[in-house]
């Protein structure tokens, strides 16, 4: 019989520049009821999170698709999703609601092996990476262009990011007047660590908008 894995999310707008805040990991074991309260502090925007892979048997109501299988939250409002996670494995979440899911709003649910329950390969470590794109235009003005009549297309992304942070050269035409705070540490490209030897488990995800993205190692074959 599985346990409870609550968290509780106060939903907010942050924003650092040169990077993006992404939504937290959430951890459950197999056959766990994950409980998450989502408090929507966001001023005027609605928001719905939909759990990607999760099969929602029993629970439909909680699948997060927007206008579909639920209401929006609504800015001030709560909402709790409860939902079991019957498989182990690697997991996405993300917003379902206008194009929130650009701006950031995304994550990944890991789901462990009961105890006792070994996994097909083994490893010394665990590493997740997610993949995203990213338009300097604001998530308003490409939503507008694209419901407009004449459905503006938002062209290719300016940037590639791994967990939410990446580069882009500021001194071509196309970057206009942004500014890139390069002093930040927390907008430095993402670096992940090994130790030569050791064996490396990498969860890949894309939740990308519209990029379709290819991932390898140099002088590395990936299984």
């Amino acid at each position: 019989m599985g346990h409870h894995a609550v968290y509780g999310w106060w939903l907010l707008f942050s924003h650092i520049e040169g990077c993006i805040s992404r939504g937290p990991t959430i951890r459950a074991t197999q056959g766990d009821t994950v409980i998450l309260e989502l408090k929507n502090n966001l001023l005027t925007e609605n928001v719905a999170i939909h759990w990607h892979g999760i099969r929602q048997i029993g629970t439909p109501w909680f699948d997060g698709s927007e206008g579909v299988t639920q209401f929006p939250i609504l800015p001030g409002d709560t909402f709790t999703y409860e939902f079991v996670v019957d498989r182990a494995g690697t997991y996405m979440y993300h917003a379902h609601y206008g194009m929130q899911r650009d701006a950031g709003l995304y994550g990944s649910l890991r789901v462990a092996l009961p105890d006792g329950n070994d996994e097909p390969f083994s490893y010394d470590y665990d590493r997740s990476i997610i993949l995203t794109d990213w338009y300097h235009k604001s998530t308003y003005e490409q939503a507008t262009g694209l419901s407009s009549i004449l459905s503006v297309w938002v062209g290719e992304p300016q940037s590639l990011l791994i967990q939410g942070k990446g580069r882009f050269n500021y001194s071509l035409p196309s970057a206009g007047n942004g500014v890139c705070n390069a002093t930040n540490p927390e907008c430095s490209p993402y670096v992940l660590t090994v130790v030569s030897g050791k064996t490396y488990r990498l969860r890949i995800g894309s939740l990308t908008s519209l990029s379709a993205l290819s991932f390898e190692i140099e002088s590395h074959n990936l299984l």
